[in-house]
Protein backbone atom coordinates (compact mmCIF):
# COMPACT_ATOMS: atom_id res chain seq x y z
CA UNK A 1 0.00 0.00 0.00
CA UNK A 2 0.98 3.71 -0.54
CA UNK A 3 1.12 6.13 2.06
CA UNK A 4 -3.00 7.28 1.02
CA UNK A 5 -3.59 3.92 2.02
CA UNK A 6 -4.59 2.82 -1.43
CA UNK A 7 -3.19 -0.45 -3.03
CA UNK A 8 -0.11 0.39 -5.11
CA UNK A 9 1.35 -1.44 -7.75
CA UNK A 10 0.00 -4.99 -8.33
CA UNK A 11 3.25 -6.81 -9.18
CA UNK A 12 4.80 -5.17 -6.18
CA UNK A 13 2.10 -6.80 -3.62
CA UNK A 14 2.63 -10.10 -5.43
CA UNK A 15 6.50 -9.63 -4.38
CA UNK A 16 5.31 -8.65 -0.85
CA UNK A 17 3.27 -11.59 -0.83
CA UNK A 18 6.02 -14.24 -2.09
CA UNK A 19 8.58 -12.36 -0.05
CA UNK A 20 6.13 -13.20 3.34
CA UNK A 21 5.52 -16.93 2.38
CA UNK A 22 9.21 -17.46 2.16
CA UNK A 23 9.67 -16.06 5.25
CA UNK A 24 7.30 -17.81 6.89
CA UNK A 25 8.73 -21.59 5.33
CA UNK A 26 11.74 -20.55 6.55
CA UNK A 27 10.66 -19.92 10.28
CA UNK A 28 9.12 -22.82 10.27
CA UNK A 29 12.18 -24.87 9.12
CA UNK A 30 14.92 -22.77 10.88
CA UNK A 31 16.26 -25.99 12.35
CA UNK A 32 17.08 -27.91 9.46
CA UNK A 33 18.14 -24.60 7.77
CA UNK A 34 20.87 -24.13 10.34
CA UNK A 35 21.88 -27.76 10.61
CA UNK A 36 22.68 -27.54 7.12
CA UNK A 37 24.01 -23.98 7.35
CA UNK A 38 26.65 -25.91 9.26
CA UNK A 39 27.02 -28.80 7.87
CA UNK A 40 28.18 -26.34 5.05
CA UNK A 41 30.36 -25.09 6.59
CA UNK A 42 32.12 -27.70 7.98
CA UNK A 43 32.28 -28.81 4.63
CA UNK A 44 33.93 -25.43 3.17
CA UNK A 45 36.29 -25.85 5.92
CA UNK A 46 37.66 -29.45 5.07
CA UNK A 47 37.87 -28.29 1.44
CA UNK A 48 39.96 -25.22 2.35
CA UNK A 49 42.28 -27.67 4.85
CA UNK A 50 42.60 -30.16 2.34
CA UNK A 51 43.38 -27.90 -0.69
CA UNK A 52 45.74 -25.52 1.63
CA UNK A 53 47.35 -29.37 2.68
CA UNK A 54 47.64 -29.89 -1.14
CA UNK A 55 48.86 -26.77 -2.40
CA UNK A 56 50.57 -24.97 -0.15
CA UNK A 57 53.19 -27.55 1.82
CA UNK A 58 54.73 -28.37 -1.66
CA UNK A 59 55.64 -24.94 -2.04
CA UNK A 60 58.88 -23.27 -0.97
CA UNK A 61 58.67 -21.45 2.45
CA UNK A 62 59.48 -18.70 1.28
CA UNK A 63 56.90 -18.00 -1.31
CA UNK A 64 54.16 -20.10 0.93
CA UNK A 65 52.80 -17.00 2.37
CA UNK A 66 53.18 -14.82 -0.79
CA UNK A 67 50.02 -13.89 -2.14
Amino acid sequence: MNRAGNPGNPRLQERIEVIDQTIDIMERHAASMSAAEDELIEEMRRWDREYKDEHLHSVPRSRKHVR
